[in-house]
């Protein structure tokens, strides 16, 4: 398969970290808008007066279309450049975001946020592989991979304090609504930065799209996500139970006709090859269920302060940003040492999120909880999530050849935003059900935690096969 590494243009010399600065701008806003609604879900759910399941999907229907197109999004680059993809997809995220500012109904919102992830979906990839391109020496792409990690990180704690500010600001009548507009002078700003200070790709005409292999992945997942949620709202009626069939047949289907276009070299959809990469398995696998657990945990805690403690938007914000800290230096330090400790490094990351979790449990029961009770454990989870969150992407790319490095970072991505709807939908929807169904807020929180330390003890056992 060719890619668009062989054509990439160099006619004027842009500085890479200038333009690295540039690309994190795109995953660094598409997370944060990812998160922003987590503090705004009260709100959001008061206005339209809709259910725990329509506000569940205004978050996964965000991340499905994100995680479906993110493969078509790479191709995208490849054939017209990425460049030009990086600032349409720039263009068509403010459309959408706009959108969603503006919507009218709970239906309406839950569309425009599906659209909204498909414009992220074709603006995201190129990051990955300009890095690639960017960043010759291993070294120096280690470092600019670790800043990606970072910029999903920041975005995901930055988010949450903005939709706690714009929440409390009352500036306008329906404050939600800022949550989106926001994304419109940033998105605008971000296509000029890019225009300027982004290098061209090339294009690769020979690039080609798998239709079929698109329609039947975005079926399947859909059909996965769709009635999960549903699903414990409505007490599993039989017609999720039949759609959650349906969706596991079109993933054989999916990966049977991946298996028969590789076989004549026609350009799947998933290269299956890449998983004969161990490293690769080894991300891949580590990475859906850290962000099954990262992106849920933020959104379940993000509620259960405002419902279980009581907390105002701009309350439960502001605690985010003390997690932010701890992040980001465990970040810094870890992209400079993370060679040095190895896979080891990354099991102890585990462990303190394990911890932090552990000394919710002791400090999150009742009605009220102190800043010495809630600080201690979102340093932690902070903590051993910027040591953590850097280094996956580096482990899925380890032993990645550069001329499949498009298709595997697709891939992750995809796996990476399918993992966080998958979250969302299974243990937030543990969460909300119990909660919903007890009217005892710390057993649902409590049940969730104890799901989330299952899911990290399988992220410590995954990367303890890599010899590194």
């Amino acid at each position: 398969m060719k890619t668009d590494q062989s054509v990439y243009i160099r006619s004027t010399y842009i500085n890479p970290w200038i333009s690295l600065a540039v690309i994190l701008l795109a995953p660094l806003i598409t997370v944060i808008d990812v998160f922003i609604v987590n503090i705004s879900t009260p709100a959001i759910k008061n206005y339209f007066h809709s259910s725990d399941a329509a506000l569940e999907l205004v978050l996964a229907s965000y991340l499905l279309g994100y995680s479906v197109f993110l493969i078509t999004g790479s191709r995208t680059g490849d054939y017209f450049g990425k460049k030009k993809v990086f600032i349409a997809g720039l263009a068509a995220f403010t459309i959408t975001s706009a959108m969603c500012g503006f919507a009218t109904s709970m239906e309406m919102l839950i569309v425009s946020r599906l659209l909204q992830g498909v414009a992220a979906a074709f603006t995201v990839p190129q990051t990955i592989t300009l890095i690639q391109l960017n960043f010759q020496s291993p070294a120096d792409r280690d470092k600019a991979y670790g800043l990606y990690g970072m910029a999903l990180g920041t975005g995901a704690t930055l988010g949450q304090f903005l939709g706690g500010y714009f929440i409390s600001s009352h500036l306008i009548t329906d404050s939600w609504r800022l949550i989106f507009l926001v994304n419109l002078p940033f998105g605008i700003i971000a296509m000029l930065l890019a225009y300027f200070f982004v290098q061209e790709s090339g294009q690769n005409k020979a690039t080609r799209f798998d239709v079929p292999g698109i329609i039947i992945l975005t079926l399947a997942l859909s059909l996965l996500i769709y009635p999960i949620i549903q699903g414990t709202e409505l007490g599993w009626p039989a017609w999720t139970v039949v759609m959650l069939a349906v969706a596991f047949v079109l993933l054989g289907i999916f990966i049977a006709w991946q298996y028969w276009l590789g076989k004549r070299q026609r350009d799947p959809l998933v290269p299956l090859e890449l998983f004969r990469i161990s490293s690769f398995n080894t991300g891949i696998v580590s990475v859906l269920f850290f962000f099954g657990v990262n992106t849920s945990y933020i959104f379940i805690v993000a509620l259960y302060f405002q419902n279980g403690f009581h907390m105002q938007p701009f309350t439960a914000g502001n605690y985010f940003v003390m997690q932010t800290i701890p992040f980001l230096l465990a970040s810094l330090w870890s992209i400079k040492n993370a060679a040095k400790y190895g896979i080891r490094l990354l099991q102890v990351a585990c462990i303190l999120m394990i911890l932090s979790f552990i000394l919710q449990l002791v400090f999150f029961r009742g009605n009220v909880a102190t800043p010495s009770d809630i600080l201690p454990c979102l340093i932690i989870y902070g903590s051993g999530s910027g040591l953590l969150m850097p280094s996956l992407l580096k482990v899925a790319m380890w032993d990645m050849p550069p001329a499949k490095a498009g298709a595997a970072s697709g891939v992750y991505s995809t796996v990476q935003q399918f993992a966080s709807a998958l979250g969302v939908s299974i243990l937030g929807g543990i969460f909300l059900y119990l909660a919903r169904s007890s009217g005892n807020f710390y057993l649902a929180y409590k049940t969730a935690l104890f799901c989330m330390m299952g899911y990290l003890l399988i992220v410590m056992v995954v990367l303890n096969r890599v010899k590194r």
